[in-house]
């Protein structure tokens, strides 16, 4: 029987091909790993790789000086014709490539035709190669070794397209279940490493750290604040930390624990002013005075002129609110200069918004601050600022008072962001400062039209259809930085969104696709989980097209984030178990 020296090269190789490609996307799909960067299976493929060899040397060795023996005999006369099927059969797995990549392909071409095509191809290549190679080196001396190291080059082909094959049916898998990566969630670390993790934190104490005197007084006294039980030895103990010479946390903690020890109104009391007059830490300062009502107003009458100095633009806002407080808890006849002060501090920019909250809040007197509003929203007014920023703090009618000068706070808007103070009043106001912000991004009066739609992204439109109308129009706009805010505004709709989202995202505008991706980036409405889920079932398998499956990819992203929300959410109620 004739010894077939071209079929027995190429048959393990052919094996080993099949085996490398069935290996690499059971490691992906199963591991969900790339396959290139599996080292298992490059180690693996590397023992195949010499065991081919091996086996090719043992052919050769069989079939001694008789290598081309077997050939055909029109190969013995001429090899173009065998060349020319070479590449012709590389030319057509090229073009079958090419076309895996039109946007209308369903993925099945990329996994299964273009790998089938890719195996056909080369080895009729490798066959239609090596066969002309055989019979020229049968002709030259040390036949046998020249054979073996010029036909390395061309068997290396064979790992090299199972790597490229195995990533491509991988990719393509991985494509036609959109939810793939859904699956891939950074799992949480074991117990011990947590444990681990922690004692390596610079928060974390330990127990050969040396701590210094002055922290153990602070660390001594905060056990006694703490403890929540009466405490008249430690009363001497206190009444010493009671001094702005030492450090934040002992005179903080001192005074935390006056609420236990037995100490009289004329002893703690000139020490607490002391504190708020010279401490430099406003931390102590604030708490020195909130610990001043526990001796009763009588005793703290005693010390209000002293209170009413720190009602003052120069004081931090704690330590304003701290002293507002005090008085608030005072008969009516001592808590007027207060207010008189506090209004006062409402033309300060600093100091406005607390004033208000202060007035409005602790003192019930919103009236005050409503006035200073509709006094001051004037666009001409000095305090036209801080008039915008206190609406929010209005009572109800305060706020419709401000309507009338809706105008001037939406021109007012600077930059359209969550920190803008016009931003904030338009947002309090309701569906009035939306409904004027939306006008701006329909025809614009007052402000710049990008300005306005990333207004109109700041402020809350969940489920809000007269909105959805405007910002699927200017999601569309031919300026890219509107069509970023309208598409941002179009995702925090929610729900009723979700038809033009998928419009978007159909479009063949690849901006517009962009616009569409950028709206599922900020889609937040956990009520539309099942029909983001149903669209991407509709747009994914193996026989959706590049199309489709970028738009399930898209809603992927979307349904990862209501995911991370939902686990979010569920953390604050589990957290006191685990502890």
């Amino acid at each position: 029987m004739k010894f077939h020296v071209l079929r027995s090269l190429i048959i393990p190789w052919f094996v080993f091909f099949v085996l490398s490609i069935a290996g690499l996307v059971s490691v992906g799909i199963i591991f969900r790993m790339e396959p290139q960067f599996h080292e298992p299976s490059l180690i693996a493929m590397a023992v195949g790789i010499v065991i081919c060899l091996f086996f090719n040397i043992a052919t050769l060795s069989k079939a001694g000086i008789w290598i081309a023996y077997s050939l055909p005999l029109s190969l013995r006369n001429t090899s173009r014709p065998w060349i020319v099927r070479a590449l012709l059969v590389i030319s057509v797995a090229v073009l079958f490539y090419l076309v895996s990549h039109a946007s209308w392909m369903p993925m099945i071409w990329q996994g299964a035709v273009v790998p089938a095509i890719f195996t056909f191809a080369l080895f009729v290549a490798l066959w239609h190669v090596l066969g002309p190679l055989l019979r020229w080196c049968s002709t030259l001396p040390f036949s046998r070794t020249i054979l073996f190291v010029l036909s390395l080059p061309l068997f290396a082909t064979v790992p090299v397209t199972a790597l490229f094959l195995g990533e491509t049916i991988f990719d393509a898998y991985q494509a036609s279940q959109p939810n793939f990566l859904m699956a891939v969630r950074p799992q949480p670390l074991p117990p011990t490493e947590i444990a681990a993790g922690a004692a390596t934190t610079p928060n974390a104490t330990s127990s050969t750290t040396a701590e210094s005197p002055a922290e153990k007084r602070a660390l001594s006294l905060k056990e006694v604040a703490e403890k929540g039980q009466p405490c008249p030895d430690e009363s001497r103990n206190i009444q010493r930390a009671l001094d702005p010479s030492v450090s934040e946390e002992i005179a903080y903690w001192a005074i935390r624990a006056l609420s236990c020890a037995e100490m009289k109104s004329v002893v703690a009391l000139p020490k607490l002013v002391k504190l708020m007059q010279s401490h430099p830490s406003n931390k102590v300062r604030t708490a020195a005075i909130s610990a001043m009502p526990q001796y009763g107003n009588e005793s703290v009458k005693q010390v209000t002129y002293l209170l009413y100095r720190r009602l003052s633009t120069d004081e931090p806002t704690e330590v304003i609110e701290a002293a507002a407080s005090v008085f608030a808890r005072l008969p009516e006849d001592d808590r007027k200069s207060a207010i008189t002060r506090l209004t006062s501090l409402l033309k300060d920019l600093r100091t406005s918004e607390t004033a208000a909250r202060l007035l409005t809040q602790k003192f019930k007197r919103p009236e005050l601050v409503t006035e200073f509003v509709s006094e001051n929203l004037n666009v001409a007014s000095p305090a036209h600022d801080q008039a915008i920023s206190m609406i929010c703090l209005l009572p109800k009618e305060g706020k419709v008072a401000a309507e009338a000068h809706l105008s001037e706070i939406v021109a007012a808007v600077k930059t359209g962001d969550e920190n803008d103070h016009a931003m904030k009043a338009l947002d309090c106001m309701g569906a009035t400062g939306l409904q004027a912000i939306r006008q701006e991004v329909v025809q614009p009066t007052r402000l710049d039209r990008t300005i306005a739609a990333r207004a109109l992204a700041t402020m809350d439109t969940k489920n809000n259809i007269e909105v959805l109308g405007t910002v699927a129009d200017c999601a569309r706009d031919k300026n890219d930085t509107i069509r970023k805010w309208c598409g941002q505004s179009l995702g925090q709709i929610g729900a009723p969104a979700l038809p033009e989202i998928i419009e978007l995202l159909k479009s063949g505008d690849h901006s517009l696709k962009a616009t569409g991706r950028n709206a599922l980036e900020h889609f937040g409405d956990l009520s539309a989980k099942e029909a983001l889920k149903k669209i991407r079932a509709d747009n994914s398998g193996w026989l959706a097209n590049q199309r489709k499956i970028q738009i399930a990819r898209a809603i992927d992203t979307a349904l990862m984030k209501l995911e991370q929300e939902e686990q979010a959410h569920s953390e604050p109620e589990t957290a006191p178990s685990q502890q």
